[in-house]
């Protein structure tokens, strides 16, 4: 089946993917919320919440992966961002596995995140779920009156 990721790319994937590699922390978070600690084979080593992912093996760092732990691994699907991954190791990556890259701008963008991992990785009500939630924290944190004010220091 093709998939889209975030950049617009299209990533080709003949099954669900049972051995996945995070590159990205909060996405790793993400992936264990989803119900999927069983298929997160590789992390960096800044992925360390929740707790339970210290049993996953490191892979490196955002920034400097080591390629034989990858191939080790022998990821099905590789999860990355624009931002937080080196894009010259994100390329090299790409030329042998499936990479999904994210790219989270703002708050919409998350949540489209969020349902789109949901879709390619067959979890789309726990996705849901998810994004609901997250929603209607944020809408708590948003402010219930649009009256100004104006906070003077001096006199």
């Amino acid at each position: 089946m093709i998939y889209t990721d975030q950049l617009k790319r299209e990533i080709e994937l003949p099954h669900p993917p049972q051995r996945i590699i995070s590159l990205v922390p909060s996405i790793t978070e993400l992936l264990v919320d989803l119900g999927l600690m069983n298929q997160l084979v590789g992390r960096t080593k800044f992925c360390v919440h929740p707790p339970e992912v210290s049993t996953v093996p490191k892979i490196g760092g955002t920034k400097q992966v080591h390629f034989d732990r990858i191939t080790a691994l022998k990821p099905d699907l590789i999860i990355a961002n624009k931002e937080e991954n080196d894009r010259s190791q994100v390329e090299r990556l790409v030329e042998q596995y499936p990479v999904w890259i994210s790219d989270v701008p703002n708050f919409p963008a998350a949540l489209e995140m969020i349902l789109q991992l949901g879709y390619l990785l067959k979890v789309q009500e726990k996705s849901q779920h998810v994004v609901a939630q997250s929603q209607l924290k944020m809408a708590a944190c948003l402010p219930q009156s649009s009256k100004r004010t104006a906070y003077l220091i001096w006199r």
